[in-house]
């Protein structure tokens, strides 16, 4: 799924520029040049592809927590984007560092319903001060 998140703008944009030089009378500069931004575009996909961010996201029942080759950190999640099989996650780890995490159940469908559990259920919330025995008018 990552992947044709990735690859349909990119073909989109491929035949946007097909049709575009299909239409003109002649071949010209600008041509050119939107064929090397795109071919520019097909290396910087690849190059996503390739550095795809790959850890483990746990939830302890407290806190949330990323590991990732020699990075470990402690954090908040948000979903920003769910595609039911597939989850844009925002990690921002309690030192304030960002990490935007692509999480799909075919990776682990065992666990993908705990993690869809985890992410949306309500966290319990303090007692509120003013509802306490004794507490006010």
């Amino acid at each position: 799924m990552r992947s044709a998140l990735l690859l349909l703008p990119w073909l989109l944009a491929g035949a946007a520029c097909a049709a575009w030089a299909w239409q003109s009378d002649r071949l010209g500069v600008t041509h050119g040049l939107g064929l090397l931004l795109w071919l520019m575009g097909a290396g910087l996909v690849l190059w996503e592809l390739r550095q795809a961010a790959a850890g483990v996201l746990r939830w302890d029942g407290q806190a949330w927590n990323w590991a990732q080759a020699g990075y470990s950190a402690t954090g908040i999640v948000t979903p920003r984007l769910d595609w039911q099989h597939g989850l844009l996650l925002e990690f921002r780890s309690l030192d304030g560092r960002v990490c935007w995490l692509w999480s799909e159940r075919q990776a682990a469908p065992i666990y993908w319903e705990a993690l869809r559990r985890a992410l949306y259920a309500p966290t319990a919330a303090a007692p509120d001060p003013r509802r306490t025995a004794g507490a006010g008018p």
